[in-house]
């Protein structure tokens, strides 16, 4: 391939990312909705197109996993609303944008995640895919499980000796044994979060875009998708600077993790542990 009609094909599937997360940016429920399913129809009706092409075949796991990630992106924007106001009768509150309680944050953030992995095991296997081809397997044990395992369990003793309320505006005062209480909340929402975003960021991905930029620039290509997939982010009192000093690394990190450990267990646990300071805060609110 040219390195021109690579340039072209890292900026189409730019654009491809950021087309379902646009729909955030909409006003009104069933405009988002409606703005969703075009985008997903679209990108559903050039998988169909290019797999039955003979001369561009080779691209069509391109614009499936885009489209999973549309119809991802459509149930996320009403599924967990609809559950946490019909039936646990809750609704984010300042400072946790998932939930009033502790409990109903945790049901929402399962639900998060159920939305994001079922889809894509799911639909990858109907596609006639095998699940490797988005690292659903524990991988090889080596220096990345290190590098994670690690990184883990230093972040969640640091954030407990020393509370960030800079960088995370939190509720009270973080006690040695408040943290303690919130562990099994925290540790559950944070793994859970870890698993759905590797998934649906580089799960989903990180492969597909291999095989046509090599692993250095799909490793550029899945963070910057991820990094926009934040923006506009409210639990730090900078957003730009979140995105640039943590979001952008963690993709990067987590996309050698992945790709070193050829699983999503590693990347999904480092990113659970950089996750610690923002469930820690979302959870001062509503205990």
């Amino acid at each position: 391939m040219h390195a021109s009609t690579k340039w072209l094909l890292a900026v189409l599937c730019l654009a491809a990312g950021i087309a379902p997360l646009a729909a955030r940016s909409i006003h009104g429920q069933l405009a988002e909705i409606i703005y969703g399913m075009v985008v997903a129809s679209v990108l559903l009706a050039t998988t169909l197109l290019i797999r039955r092409s003979s001369s561009l075949q080779k691209f069509w796991q391109l614009p499936f996993a885009f489209f999973v990630f549309a119809l991802v992106q459509i149930l996320n924007n009403f599924l967990p609303a609809y559950f946490s106001a019909r039936v646990l009768h809750e609704h984010s509150v300042s400072g946790n944008p998932l939930a009033s309680t502790v409990t109903g944050s945790i049901a929402i953030q399962l639900l998060d995640t159920l939305i994001a992995i079922a889809p894509i095991f799911v639909l990858t296997k109907v596609a006639g895919l095998d699940l490797g081809s988005v690292f659903a397997r524990f991988g090889n044990f080596g220096r990345a499980y290190v590098i994670a395992i690690v990184a883990f369990v230093a972040i969640y003793v640091l954030i407990g000796l020393f509370p960030v309320h800079r960088l995370f505006p939190m509720h009270g005062t973080i006690t040695l044994s408040r943290y303690l209480a919130l562990t099994p909340a925290l540790l559950v929402l944070v793994i859970s979060n870890g698993f759905q975003e590797e998934f649906l960021f580089r799960g989903l991905f990180l492969q597909k875009y291999n095989l046509f930029f090599g692993p250095y620039v799909a490793n550029v290509l899945q963070a910057l998708i991820f990094a926009f997939a934040h923006a506009g982010v409210t639990y730090t009192p900078s957003a730009l600077l979140f995105i640039l000093v943590a979001v952008f690394p963690l993709g990067l990190v987590a996309g050698y993790l992945m790709r070193s450990s050829n699983g999503a267990l590693a990347p999904a646990l480092f990113h659970a542990g950089v996750d610690i300071p923002i469930y820690l805060a979302f959870l001062t609110y509503v205990s």
